[in-house]
């Protein structure tokens, strides 16, 4: 296996490219279904949001699937779906134009109900790499895992940047080039689908660390025993509060501030991408736990610069800056942190780490931080103007979880 870990490593690399580029191409298309199938913002924000809906779930379940039923068993599968996903994608404009002539006044529903379900199928996915690719890793490379579990997770940002700067070239009416179908532009991360399935096929993967033991499957749960490990779950969860949450709304602020909200993202990719995939020189002169210890203290700067009251787009970048050097590390060093500290539990160990992390930003972090937003922004708006603030406000106040 020594022969080969370079590659697997590739492998596990590539299934997170191709989940951010279809991440990035995604959250561009908005205004084309706005355009062709009149779906409006609020069902948008539910096509994305079945984005993350299964992922923390799957993340966990799967993390037991892998010890039961191997990695490259797993990896086909969850492939294969992604495949499934991109397929309903391309699909779709055909459907909707069967919707118009059999029944008008659902087609757009239909049309909704359909991309949900594909985009749900790529959360699942999603999830099943993750299960997969991170206990991989941290097999592979057990003398160094902190360092190529960052490596590893560069592959999100490399994805978000090619699919990032696909978005701001081809999709829209905003493209620098051309503006292509909608349905090509969110199928193309199926290209590196196919040659990652080809890769996966003829690759040789290790036995999970249940398979290759004689304690049998019951030993991968012995990490729920252990109060430092339940301290990590817990943890992670506060990590995917900061960083998934605060993402998904880090765009969206500064659409009124930069003519093309996608630049922003793909800068953020771009040093994040950088910070991982060159991360073992920091790793060597820092211990993992220092690592994080420094990554807190410079994303909680960061995120009280980003929380300032200004509009100097200069000023803005500086503190994305900031808190992009501080997350950077924390999600892959999390994993490399339970990984090297639990090995007998291995999938099952940084599954629950991953679930914990994806379940509070899609049960917690997302709607706290939007709610906050819309009780910030009514806020100013009644300072600024009690006439229209008055006029506009809804009987029912919005709240997160009755609070």
């Amino acid at each position: 296996m020594e022969n080969n870990r370079s590659k697997l490593l590739w492998i596990s690399f590539l299934t997170l490219v191709a989940a951010g580029i279809g991440f990035a191409t995604r959250g561009a298309a908005g205004g084309a279904w706005a355009d062709e199938y009149n779906i409006s913002a609020g069902q948008f924000g539910g096509i994305m949001g079945a984005g993350f809906l299964g992922f923390g779930f799957v993340i966990f379940f799967g993390g037991i699937v892998v010890e039961a039923l191997g990695y490259k068993k797993v990896l086909i599968l969850a492939i294969v779906l992604h495949l499934i996903s991109a397929a309903m994608l391309l699909i779709t404009p055909s459907l909707y134009s069967g919707w118009v002539e059999s029944s008008p006044d659902t087609a757009t529903e239909s049309t909704v109900n359909f991309l949900t379900y594909s985009v749900f199928l790529f959360s699942i996915c999603a999830g099943l790499y993750e299960a997969v690719i991170n206990p991989l890793v941290g097999q592979i490379y057990p003398e160094d895992q902190t360092h190529y579990l960052n490596v590893l997770h560069a592959g999100w940002p490399g994805g978000l940047i090619v699919g990032g700067i696909f978005a701001y070239l081809f999709q829209n009416s905003t493209a620098v080039i051309s503006e292509v179908p909608w349905h090509i532009a969110l199928a193309s991360f199926s290209l590196v689908l196919i040659y990652l399935l080809m890769l996966t096929l003829k690759e040789e993967f290790p036995a999970t660390v249940s398979e290759g033991s004689d304690e049998g499957m019951g030993a991968a749960f012995v990490c729920f025993a252990s109060a430092p490990f339940l301290l990590l779950i817990v943890l992670h969860g506060l990590i995917g509060y900061m960083e998934l949450g605060v993402d998904s709304w880090q765009t969206r602020l500064m659409e009124n501030l930069v003519e093309n909200s996608v630049i922003v993202l793909i800068y953020t990719s771009f040093l994040m991408f950088g910070l991982r995939f060159f991360a073992g020189p920091i790793v060597h002169k820092i211990n993992p736990i220092g690592l994080l210890l420094i990554s807190s203290v410079l994303a909680v700067l960061g995120l009280l610069a980003l929380g300032a009251d200004t509009d100097s787009v200069m000023i803005i970048f500086a503190a994305a800056t900031l808190y992009s050097l501080g997350k950077a590390f924390l999600w892959p060093t999390m994993l490399a942190v339970a990984g090297e500290r639990y090995p007998r539990s291995g999938a099952v160990a940084m599954g629950a780490l991953g679930a914990s992390g994806m379940i509070v930003v899609g049960f917690i972090g997302g709607p706290a931080i939007g709610v906050k937003q819309a009780k910030s922004t009514s806020a100013h708006l009644e300072n600024a103007d009690t006439a229209v603030y008055e006029r506009y406000l809804s009987e029912e106040d919005g709240d997160f979880y009755g609070l």
